[in-house]
């Protein structure tokens, strides 16, 4: 499966979840996800790390409803420093297989409201 190219830019101190809808990149069509597991989002501000040790974070997916509409989020915690990062979530498919569904740049903005 081909890894999809999803850019995030947030504002530091949210947390909205972040959606994804998991899609077959020949076709299109959603793909029904409701027998994969261990969602996890990584930022990281190296495209390419060697290793986790600069990581700024990693989220914990769920599934949106039961998975037959492809659909997962990550909250993200909300504290994480201002700057740009790479982000890329993986899951365990129906067979066990670990696959990197999304990639991209993940930016993180100044907020004004601090409360």
């Amino acid at each position: 499966m081909a890894t999809a190219i999803v850019d995030i830019t947030r504002k530091r101190g949210d947390t909205k979840r972040i959606t994804f809808t998991i899609k077959n990149p020949d076709t299109g069509a959603v793909i029904d996800i409701s027998g994969w597991t261990a969602f996890l989002l990584t930022v990281d501000p190296a495209k390419k790390p060697v290793d986790n040790s600069n990581n700024i974070g990693q989220l914990t997916g769920t599934l949106l409803t039961t998975g037959a509409d492809g659909k997962v989020y990550f909250v993200p915690t909300g504290t994480w420093d201002i700057g740009k990062y790479y982000h890329d979530a993986q899951a365990l498919d129906d067979n066990s297989e670990k696959t990197t569904f999304v990639e991209g740049k993940y930016t993180l903005e100044q907020d004004i409201t601090k409360d």
